[in-house]
């Protein structure tokens, strides 16, 4: 009877040690996935880098919109050129870039929003807010994308209005590549149809 136990004490040995080593792997990888979670949630709470005006954060529709908006609240002021008078600081150009450059389009959104037009300030919708701004992005050649320029301040602050390309973005696509051929080429002759020949 000895033997009998001998075999099935080795069996049950061996049946133990293999339990052990799935157990150990098991809680290897167990252990693993803990702690790599932490690791793949630092990264995606990792702060992106901010977005810029030369990333296309506004949408051409909205830019019309905007210069409709300011042709009627802001340019009486601001003038059409955008180019200011007297208190109305400008809009456009250097002058524009030297008060705005690094600063978000929140901070933009805000003054507009919230202190313009001059005479009737606060007046401005959320939405005509963010037009508006769209045409100055616009009107100081900054590109237009296919997202509109969103009206939360949170998103609003995630956008630095700069000059500065992104790092990383891609050199700019050639004229050629990004616009439609000039109008005095003439269009393109469809074949004549083929007709039964008389």
């Amino acid at each position: 009877m000895k033997s009998g136990q001998s075999a099935g004490s080795s069996q049950s040995k061996s049946f133990a040690a293999r339990s052990f080593v799935v157990a150990g792997v098991a809680l290897a990888a167990m252990l693993l996935a803990y702690a790599g979670a932490p690791i793949r949630q630092a990264q995606a709470d990792a702060p992106k880098p901010p977005t810029t005006t030369e990333e296309g954060v506004y949408t051409d529709a909205q830019a019309k919109q905007g210069k409709n908006v300011y042709s009627q609240n802001c340019a009486s002021c601001h003038l059409d050129d955008l180019s200011g008078s007297g208190q109305a600081l400008p809009l456009a150009g250097d002058s524009f870039m030297q008060s705005w450059e690094g600063q978000t389009v929140d901070d933009l959104y805000e003054v507009i929003h919230d202190t313009m037009p001059q005479d009737k300030p606060g007046t401005l919708t959320p939405d005509q807010a963010v037009q508006v701004i769209s045409y100055i992005l616009q009107f100081n050649k900054f590109p237009a994308g296919h997202t509109a320029l969103p009206t939360d301040p949170a998103a609003m602050k995630t956008i630095v209005i700069t000059t500065k390309k992104p790092a990383g973005a891609p050199p700019a696509q050639p004229p050629s590549a990004t616009q439609p051929p000039p109008a005095s080429q003439p269009p393109a002759t469809p074949p004549a149809p083929q007709g039964s020949g008389h």
